[in-house]
Order: C-alpha cells, then structure tokens, then sequence
C-alpha cells in the first residue's frame, strides 16, 4: 500500500517525504491507535490516527501493514487515507494484475450509477475473504498526481477541446461535452500506465489543514468533492496544483489514486 505524499506535500520537499516515510515506520511501528491481527495471526495492520492541529478533529489515518513470515515480522506496506462519514457500495468486478500481497487494485463500479473506475485496497486484511465479484461498502479518499480547476461547465469543455457543435452521420449536429460527474479508469482516459482513475466532480467546500503525522508538521488543503457517488475527499497541497480557481461549486478535474478503506 503505498503512500501518496505527491498529493499533499509540496514537490520541493523531497528531504521531508523521505524522513517523513522513515518516522512513520519507526514511530508508528512502536506504538499505534490501534491493532488489528488476522484470524490465522500471519497479518497486522496497525493504525493511528492524526488530527488538525487547530481544531484537534482526526481527520485522517497513517496504517502499517505486516506479514508474519517464519523468522520474522515483515514491513509490507504503509498508507495514508482521509477520513470520510460517506460510505459507499461499490462491486469489486476485477482485481488487477498490478495487485500484490502488500497492495491490491481492483475494477470496481458503484451499484447505483454504475461507474467504472480503479481503486487500491487499505485495511484489506480486516476482510478475510476473496473479494472479488463481490460487493462491499468502503470508506473513499482521493490523492491526485494531475488536477485542474474549472470555474464552470463551459471553461472546463473548452479546455479539453469539446463544446463545439459535430455533424454525426446518422445522428447530425450536436454538441459534443464532458459529463459533469465523470468517473472512468484513469489509463483508459489519460494513458497513465498504472491503476488510477479520472473524476469529475463540484466543490462542496475545502479547508486548509495542518497535521503532525511521526512529530513531522503538514500543511495542506482538503477539498471535498461532490462525486457521482457521493462526497469524496481529495488531499492536495497548493504548491503542486494550481488551486487559484477553487472556491464552491467550482468543478474538478483529476487523475487520482483513489483508497478504499475496508475497515469499519
């Protein structure tokens, strides 16, 4: 499960992604919220939670994933999620090839609007059957590496190249836009060469936070999203997005590692 600091920590800051890695595993590692272990005891995910600095609201969740092999405890994965009060049901249709014991991504769609998209599993342990073709109620939080905002409609099909009027055999002249509330595989969409999905969708409201995640101090801007399945949050850091645009019901655009929380 790997962590996605290119969303929420500036670009320049590479010493503190590295350092910030390294801390949680130490710090993290030695004492957690909370401890999960497997019915067979061969799987661990430990849990703790951060909060904003200023209101003291948890508002996210670091988890570390290890596997007990015969001589010792292996470090597999670590992950960062956002907090969310939505759930939603999704049916995991395939679990892609990129999936290992550390991380598994699956083709998923939303029961109700039925759109397709990719997500990567957290807490997978705490389920301990085969979820694929199956469905399953998850917690989502979005983690952009591409993000673009629009003012409205009209800005956002002029900058993809669409709102202009096509002559279609068969059908005539329409013209041709982007769904408002797209949801789709991010290769399919962008030609990114790994498991990601592309969203669409309207700024509900957005904060700016700081957190201290392993004694390290993070600021950084929470957007949530209204979604076609409902409000996502999506951490992003200003310096590496242009976020001069945002502000309510203003739409965006991104391509986005989405987390699907298992746990309950």
């Amino acid at each position: 499960m790997p962590v996605h600091f290119n969303s929420f920590i500036a670009d320049k800051e590479e010493d503190l992604r590295k350092k910030l890695f390294s801390d949680i595993v130490t710090k993290y590692t030695e004492k957690a919220d909370s401890v999960f272990v497997s019915d067979d005891k061969t799987k661990i995910h430990m849990t703790t939670f951060f909060k904003d600095i200023r209101t003291k609201k948890k508002i996210g969740k670091v988890i570390i994933t290890l596997m007990v092999r015969p001589d010792n405890i292996e470090l597999v994965g670590t992950d960062v999620v956002l907090l969310s009060d939505h759930k939603t049901k999704l049916h995991f249709e395939e679990k892609l090839e990129e999936s290992s014991e550390a991380n598994e991504y699956y083709m998923v769609y939303d029961l109700e609007q039925e759109k397709h998209f990719d997500i990567e599993t957290v807490d997978r342990y705490t389920i301990s059957e085969d979820i694929e073709n199956k469905e399953k109620d998850v917690y989502l939080s979005a983690f952009p590496f591409q993000l673009d905002v629009f003012e409205n409609e009209d800005e956002m099909n002029k900058n993809l190249g669409l709102g202009k009027e096509v002559d279609i055999p068969a059908v005539g002249k329409k013209v041709i836009t982007m769904d408002p509330r797209m949801m789709s595989d991010g290769r399919v969409m962008t030609g990114v060469n790994e498991p990601c999905s592309f969203i669409i969708g309207e700024v509900i409201d957005f904060k700016d936070v700081e957190v201290n995640i392993a004694d390290n101090n993070i600021k950084f801007t929470i957007i949530n999203l209204d979604t076609a399945i409902g409000n996502m949050p999506v951490a992003v850091h200003k310096e590496n997005f242009d976020l001069s645009k945002l502000k309510k019901r203003a739409l965006i655009g991104m391509v986005a590692d989405i987390k699907a929380d298992l746990s309950e």
